[in-house]
């Protein structure tokens, strides 16, 4: 039997080593592949959120109770900053790991505080698969803020596809800040 420390051991080298499986698209708007484009390149983090090591995906409510926008206070002054992807990925881009570093250590920091990781996409392709990629991209970042030592009842995921865009204009820079993962705490 394993030490829930070997696990996180072996979860991190997970982390390191793990490729990403793509289906549809094969580059990026530009037709860019390669390192750190979000499409399993050197340096992407990958996170398989069916990982048994990772404790599950979706909405945990564990001792935390219910869902967290229902039984809680949302914190507006946390001072967190909006994760974005690459197109059609939920690979969690290397330079903007230390929004969720970020977000780690808000949780450790306040023991009694949850979050919800809101996973959002742009317009960009069927409603389904919109949804599917955010839900993704959520329990992604959702499963690598586990991996750094956050309980797993502590963070819910919710996915809203193209639903909630933060900029509905339809250009390259809107649907770049349209593809993201929002860190919402609640006390």
């Amino acid at each position: 039997m394993r030490t829930p420390l070997s696990l996180l051991c072996i979860a991190a080298a997970a982390l390191v080593t793990v490729g990403c499986a793509r289906k549809g698209l094969t580059g990026d708007e530009n037709g860019a592949y390669g390192a750190g484009d979000g499409f399993g390149g050197a340096g992407d983090v990958v996170i398989d959120a069916n990982d048994p090591l990772l404790g599950g995906v979706g909405d945990a409510a564990g001792a935390f109770g219910g869902r967290f926008e229902d039984t809680r206070e949302r914190i507006t002054d946390a001072g967190l900053e909006t994760l974005y992807f690459t197109f059609d990925s939920y690979t969690l881009p290397p330079d903007e790991l230390y929004k969720a570093d970020a977000a780690v250590q808000y949780l450790l920091d306040n023991p009694t505080c949850v979050m919800i990781v809101e996973g959002h996409c742009d317009e960009r392709g069927s409603n389904e698969y919109n949804l599917s990629l955010s839900e993704q991209r959520a329990i992604g970042v959702r499963d690598y803020m586990v991996a750094l030592g956050v309980a797993s009842e502590r963070i819910q995921t919710r996915a809203f596809g193209e639903e909630k865009p933060a900029d509905p204009a339809q250009n390259e820079a809107a649907y770049a800040k349209n593809r993201r993962a929002e860190f919402v705490p609640y006390k």
